[in-house]
This record gives C-alpha cells, sequence and structure tokens, in this order.
C-alpha cells in the first residue's frame, strides 16, 4: 500500500495504542505461569501476533474478547514434562522482541526450538547468545535462515556486555528463575537500556517471581531458581514508543496526547523530557538506552526553525533495526528536503521552517521510518507519498486511521492482485474475517455463510472465484458465473472485501480487476449483479463502477447490470 499525505496541520488529542514492549513481557509471564490470567487493553498488532504464536507452540493458550486476553498458562518450571516433547518451530515473523526473549525461554522450557523469521530479522545480531552458548555446552546453528538451538540450560553465571540491546538481558531474565538452581546475570560493561530490564522485572514481579538485584554500577541480576509464574490480572499501560510520534506532530502542529503513565518504566518515556528541552534549545540528544525515539527527534529536528542543529549521538544500534535507520531516516528526509548529516553512530540535523516535499520515499519496510515520513509530511510544501505504507502493522495497526482522525489527508493506493481460488487456497479466502476490530479469526457467521460457495467454485467448473489480495495479504474474494435463470449473462455472484479495509478505497480499487477478470473470460458482455437495496455502502461503490438498477429483484435483492464495454446495455429497463 502506497499512502500520499497533502500537507496540512493536525490537530485534536489521540491515544496511543498499548505498549507493546509492556505488551511482549506480560504476555510471556502469563504464558510461563499457573493457572489463567487476564491481560487487559491489549492490541495485536503484527510483532505481538507473533509473540502469541510462538507462546502457543510452547504450550500456553489464549482466547481473545475484545482488548482483552485471557491466557492459559503453560505451568513452567524446573521439572516441566514439556521437555519431553519435541522442538517447537518458532516463526518470530519481523519481531526482534520475540526472537531474543523465547531462545532461552524456550531452552529452559523446551531444552530447545527452531526459530525462523521474515525479513532482516535473522540478520539480526544474536552474537551475546552464541558466545555464552558456546561457554555453556549449548548447541546452535543458524542455516537457511534457521536458528536451531537445543541444550541444558543450566543454573550458573551468566555475562554480557552491556551495550547490546536489553532484549538479550530480557530473555535470561524470564528464562533463569525457571531452572533448578540460583543463577547471575552480569553487565561487563555500563547498560545502555536499563529503562527496558526494569519493565522486565516489573512484569515479572506482578506474576510473583521475584529477582534480587544487587545495586552496583552496573547493577547484577540474581534469579533464584525453582521459582513459579503465577496467574494475575493486569493492564497494559499506553505506548511511549509509539507516543513519540504524536509527540513530534506536538511539536509541528497542534496535537495533544492522551492516556499515558508518566511514571512508567518504559524507557521510551524519556521522550516527554526530550520534548520540553526542544522548547529550550538543547542540542545533544543521547540516545543510547532509547533508540526507537531516533525518528520522531529526527522528524522534529528537521522542522526546528531558525536553522538549528541537533545531534542525535550513541545511535550505533539503529543500523541493527529494521532497517539500518540511521541511513534510511537520512535518506527519507533529506529526498524529502531536510537537511540530515549521517555518521557512523549519530546524525546531525539543521531545522528548516518547512520542508519542500512533493516526492516519494521509501519506507524501507520500517514502520518507525514510515511513521516519521507522515508526521513530516504535514509541514511539507507538496505532497509526499510513502511506499510500502502497511508496514505500520508491525506495531502500530491504526496509525493510518489515528492520523487522519487528527485531520490528516491521506490518499492509498493498494498493490491488488487476484490469485485463482483451487483446493488448495480456498480455505484463505473463507477465513478471512468481518470481525471490524479483527478479534475473532474465525467468524462463523460469515463462514457459514460463504464456505459453500467457495467450495462450489474450487470444484464446480461452472463457478469461478478469485482471492483478491493487498500487498500480497489476502483481503477478500470475488465468486462469479453464468447466470442460468438469466440466460447465461455473467454474474458477479459475490464481492467480499475484508471489512478491516473498507472505507478505505480497497473495494472500489480492486471491482475492476475483477470486472477485467470477467471480461477475460466471459468477452466484453453485460455483468450483472444482485445486492440488498440497505447495503449503501456496496450500491454506492457498484454504482461508482458504472452498475445501475434494472428495476428487477432477485428474491429481495436488487439487479444491477454494467453495459458491456464500450457498447450499450440491452437490458429492456434501461
Amino acid at each position: 500500500m502506497n499512502v500520499t499525505i497533502t500537507p496540512g496541520r493536525l490537530s485534536g488529542t489521540v491515544t496511543p495504542p498499548p505498549s507493546k514492549s509492556q505488551s511482549h513481557r506480560l504476555l510471556i509471564a502469563a504464558a510461563l505461569a499457573h493457572g489463567e490470567s487476564m491481560i487487559t487493553n491489549m492490541a495485536r498488532s503484527q510483532d505481538i501476533e507473533a509473540t502469541v504464536n510462538c507462546l502457543e507452540e510452547l504450550g500456553a493458550g489464549f482466547s481473545w474478547a475484545g482488548s482483552t486476553v485471557t491466557v492459559r498458562g503453560m505451568g513452567a518450571n524446573a521439572m516441566s514434562p514439556l521437555r519431553r516433547m519435541a522442538y517447537p518451530r518458532l516463526d518470530c515473523g519481523e519481531s526482534g522482541s520475540t526472537l531474543r526473549f523465547l531462545i532461552p525461554i524456550a531452552l529452559a522450557v523446551r531444552g530447545g526450538g527452531i526459530f525462523t523469521g521474515r525479513g532482516r530479522l535473522m540478520e539480526r545480531p544474536l552474537r551475546p547468545y552464541f558466545d555464552l552458548f558456546d561457554e555453556k555446552g549449548i548447541f546452535y546453528e543458524l542455516k537457511d535462515g534457521a536458528l536451531t538451538v537445543a541444550g541444558t540450560l543450566a543454573p550458573g553465571e551468566y555475562r554480557l556486555p552491556g551495550d547490546v540491546s536489553s532484549q538479550f538481558f530480557t530473555g535470561l531474565l524470564f528464562a533463569l528463575p525457571l531452572l533448578n538452581g540460583p543463577s547471575a546475570i552480569i553487565p561487563t560493561t555500563p547498560l545502555e537500556s536499563e529503562g527496558y530490564i526494569q519493565m522486565t522485572l516489573q512484569a515479572m514481579g506482578q506474576f510473583g517471581v521475584e529477582m534480587p538485584v544487587t545495586m552496583s554500577l552496573p547493577p547484577q541480576y540474581h534469579p533464584q531458581g525453582n521459582q513459579t509464574y503465577r496467574a494475575a490480572k493486569v493492564q497494559v499501560e499506553g505506548d511511549w514508543s509509539q507516543a513519540a510520534f504524536w509527540y513530534a506532530a506536538m511539536y509541528l502542529s497542534d496535537v495533544n496526547v492522551s492516556g499515558l503513565n508518566f511514571r512508567s518504566t518504559q524507557g521510551d518515556r524519556v521522550m516527554a523530557d526530550y520534548f520540553d528541552q526542544f522548547f529550550m534549545g538543547s542540542n545533544d540528544y543521547d540516545v543510547s538506552g532509547c533508540p526507537d525515539l531516533v525518528p520522531p527527534l529526527a522528524a522534529m529536528a528537521a522542522l526546528c526553525p531558525g536553522g538549528n542543529v541537533t545531534r542525535l549521538i550513541n545511535a550505533a544500534r539503529l543500523r541493527l533495526k529494521e532497517s539500518d535507520r540511521l541511513s534510511s531516516v537520512t535518506a527519507v528526509l533529506n529526498a524529502m528536503g531536510a537537511d540530515v548529516t549521517e555518521g557512523p553512530d549519530f546524525l546531525e540535523i539543521r531545522g528548516k521552517e518547512t520542508l519542500a516535499g512533493g516526492v516519494t520515499v521509501d519506507s524501507f519496510n520500517d514502520h518507525r521510518i514510515a511513521m516519521m515520513a507522515a508526521i513530516a509530511a504535514v509541514r511539507c510544501n507538496h505532497p509526499v507519498t510513502i511506499n510500502a505504507a502497511e508496514c505500520v502493522a508491525k506495531s502500530y495497526p491504526g496509525f493510518w486511521e489515528d492520523f487522519e482522525r487528527l485531520g490528516g489527508k491521506i490518499e492509498r493506493r493498494y498493490d491488488l492482485s487476484l490469485a485463482p481460488i483451487g483446493p488448495d487456497n480456498w480455505k484463505q479466502a473463507a477465513l478471512l474475517t468481518t470481525d471490524r476490530e479483527r478479534l475473532n479469526p474465525l467468524d462463523q457467521e460469515w463462514v457459514t455463510s460463504n464456505a459453500f460457495s467457495l467450495l462450489q467454485a474450487a470444484y464446480d467448473p461452472a463457478w469461478t472465484c478469485r482471492l483478491i489480495c493487498s500487498d500480497g495479504r489476502p483481503v477478500g474474494f470475488a465468486f462469479f458465473g453464468l447466470w442460468e435463470e438469466w440466460g447465461n449473462v455473467p454474474l458477479l455472484c459475490r464481492y467480499m472485501i475484508d471489512v478491516d479495509c473498507q472505507g478505505r478505497g480497497l473495494g472500489a480499487q480492486a471491482l475492476p480487476l475483477v470486472l477485467e477478470e470477467m471480461y477475460a473470460l466471459y468477452g466484453p458482455r453485460e455483468i450483472y449483479l444482485t445486492v440488498e437495496p440497505g447495503n449503501t455502502r456496496a450500491v454506492r461503490l457498484y454504482e461508482g463502477c458504472g452498475f445501475r438498477a434494472t428495476g428487477e429483484f432477485d428474491c429481495t435483492e436488487a439487479v444491477y447490470v454494467r453495459p458491456a464495454p464500450g457498447g450499450k446495455s440491452h437490458h429492456k429497463e434501461l
């Protein structure tokens, strides 16, 4: 999906989604616990889905009701019978948190696992674990995009450099209390992301696991063995990492941000302090402990008036994210007209009153780069198009809707395609949800009403079905054939688009592809369809694509016809 943004100020109040970082941690603690836990205010982004799917493979269970998830814990402990099961296959998607958190957990719970991922995930550094595994005699092999780990995670001393991602510390912190003896996690250099470690300790404490900490510099962690996680009822806070983009919008427009905990242990809570410092003329921002803040801070710095120069320093770890963010931030903002200089571990940005815009920029399939470009675009002189803008779903699926609610002017264009439906893929269409919040992927009413049509299309040569894909993701289907009762005229029997995309132009953009497919099969003939007159959205869609009411009905549905291309309809009512 490409998004074109017409510049204009944003205004209004926005509530960021629940914290992705905290959600990962609470889900893991609940999955390891004995009994059923309840987590409220949970949002289902792609990264969170990856963690949930992997935890299910490890032995936990999940049921959703709105934004509340009930977790059936696996009851992990030092004598867990799960260790006797086969190694799980864990697809981590593009989530670095999922991968790094679960490697030690899989060793502790199941004796190992096979990890896979997409994008750049399996290229991201894992050396801190590999060095520990070499020391501890744990087998690992990274081959053909899959990581296999196997062995016994034993109690003992685990030394890690403090300037690596805190995700390595979190994985060990979760796993080591499950072992049959005490351990120690000792940073060998000062910690750069201690706030995220504090968030992990908070989540563990909420589920009854104690973690003595030696108050040294850097602090050391001493998980006692033979502990068990206990079921709990908890709530997810608002996400400071996502709120940072709205803080940037607040700096550039008239946006207010609500629903945040200013005493949060989230490391990116420092955005509130950095926001204040921008107005005080501060120039250097150390982002070693909050690297995810670089894209929103860069957007603010690029549009800081008066030629003010801002430096974002100690940012080398950004080269190892979903994209090389030092490079991608520089490329995107400079293409929009900013003045950004990239260094080995810093960005130097000279502010401007506005940016030129009038360009198409690449998101680098990086959710934070797409959101940065969107916020900066509101202060451009000309529209900006962002390629692969659907990548925001990795962490913030509702970003574009929130952007529009604040007055953002956007036009979506989808990379649409059709695929024949047959015995191998008809379930992909049958199981598409019409649940607006995508909370129930097996909407039984929907499946019951359409599965027979799809089965018929898969096996009956008189009927044809095409799976509609947007950016490679199934979003709907079209089912058509010859209407025998009306003299074998082409009939578009069903045209279903995933409700998650309705109202965004997807249905109108996909329908011409479907009609062209029908013309290819049946020739340039009239095409008919039937629709409930009360379904005003569908009626508007069809009328916008050239269908006109015949005045006749098929049972309760009105019959519409689209004239043959280049010719006049022969229907008597037209």
